[in-house]
């Protein structure tokens, strides 16, 4: 059973879980790197490090401690347009578990000294991403796609944002948006209603939203960038201007997704992998966010492959492009689709996550009926005239990491210029 209510100004969603013994509660805030300005880029992911490095009544060791007492998890992730701290705890244990969250996400200490030691964590984690050549293709394809714009920012930051960030910087931007109409309460898992009357004490305590942070849409560069590593591989990245947040669309290029690289049985994984055996991980994703969206083409391979595996995928895009999915295509991805909304609903973190995101971004919780019945109306001439509209190789943006030989190199320098 879902509920959507206002509690002491802030939007709580809910959704009972009777047989299960734990509970999700998440504190979702809006603000990522798309909230950042250049010089401050990395800071929403580095306030949430921070908070767990203890609050004005708890040092870290104590959350971590009070946390493990209670067999409980917590964690928070950051990605450009959210930050989510949440907690996983036995149902007796929610009252303690929330007393934790909302001490440490609300009344973070922000010492000198700790801001100075997570500098030092964030840089090794911003080093640990330098290695992954994947990690590199997608920031390298955001910031070549959205030169200029706050959606081309890392979430981590660079080196010498993190460097500059001072304690003013903190607070500053931690009391703009740690606010309450930008926050969101998400809980799924096996509660009463008594959870209701213990956010309330906690919720009022939030201070009221004080200014707001407007988002300009991207505007989209055609191009190419290189950037030569020493990888055993050459990964490449092909980006597509795609969507913003529109439910229906959002569902509708899920499907044409699907069918063309998003599983095992796409075209690209089919034809590329399957059939010609050039590489071992070749996916297409679409990303959307509140101004703008991109769809993504990753492929790695050893670089004797590149042309060959590069001209394939130039094929299929063109391919769907001219002619659409077919009819025998939609139904089986359509219905793939339909599968995996319901099997997800198995998973108590899924429900906390998706109602949680939902009401921060769309300000309503979507229902599971609701959801499918979007899905089902979808129909075969809207994806395939979406499809159309996005996999086409007219407005490609290219990224590649890795060493290319010297007539590739040559060659991807030019690819885009016609």
């Amino acid at each position: 059973m879902y509920q959507q209510k206002m509690i002491a100004g802030v939007k709580v969603a809910s959704c009972k879980i009777p047989y299960a013994h734990s509970v999700y509660v998440g504190v979702w805030i809006k603000v990522g790197s798309m909230y950042e300005s250049r010089n401050i880029n990395g800071i929403s992911h580095f306030i949430e490090h921070l908070v767990f490095k203890g609050s004005n009544l708890r040092s870290a060791r104590q959350i971590a401690e009070e946390m493990d007492s209670i067999g409980g998890q917590l964690n928070g992730f950051t990605e450009k347009e959210d930050t989510c701290f949440y907690i996983k705890v036995l149902n007796s244990h929610i009252k303690k578990g929330i007393d934790i969250l909302f001490d440490m996400v609300f009344n973070p200490a922000f010492r000198e000294e700790d801001i100075y030691k997570e500098k030092q964590v964030v840089f090794e984690e911003i080093l640990t991403e330098l290695d992954s050549p994947e990690d590199v293709a997608y920031n390298l394809l955001a910031k070549t796609a959205w030169r200029g714009h706050s959606l081309s920012l890392p979430v981590l930051g660079t080196f010498t944002t993190i460097k500059n960030l001072s304690k003013n910087h903190i607070l500053e931007y931690y009391e703009r948006h740690y606010t309450k109409d930008n926050i969101v309460v998400s809980i799924a898992g096996n509660f009463d209603d008594e959870i209701f009357e213990v956010l309330e004490g906690y919720l009022s305590k939030i201070k009221p939203t004080t200014s707001n942070f407007s988002l300009t849409p991207p505007l989209w560069h055609k191009d190419v960038s290189l950037y030569e590593k020493d990888f055993e591989q050459v990964n490449l990245c092909i980006g597509l201007p795609g969507i913003s947040y529109d439910l229906k669309k959002v569902y509708a290029l899920a499907i044409a997704n699907n069918a063309f690289g998003g599983g095992m049985s796409s075209r690209l994984f089919q034809k590329i992998r399957e059939d010609k055996g050039l590489v071992y991980s070749i996916y297409s994703y679409p990303a959307t966010y509140p101004t703008g969206g991109m769809f993504t083409i990753f492929a790695s391979m050893t670089p004797s492959n590149f042309r060959k595996v590069y001209d394939l995928i130039i094929k299929e895009i063109e391919e769907i492009s001219k002619k659409g999915l077919t009819k025998e295509e939609f139904d089986k991805f359509k219905e793939q689709l339909k599968i995996n909304i319901l099997m997800d609903q198995d998973s108590i973190s899924t429900r906390m996550s998706s109602i949680g995101k939902s009401l921060l971004l769309f300000d309503k919780v979507h229902l599971i009926e609701d959801v499918l019945k979007i899905v089902e109306e979808i129909s075969f001439e809207e994806v395939n005239q979406l499809a159309k509209e996005i996999i086409r190789p007219e407005e490609m943006t290219v990224s590649v990491v890795g060493k290319l030989n010297k007539k590739d190199k040559r060659w991807l320098e030019n690819v885009n210029s016609a």
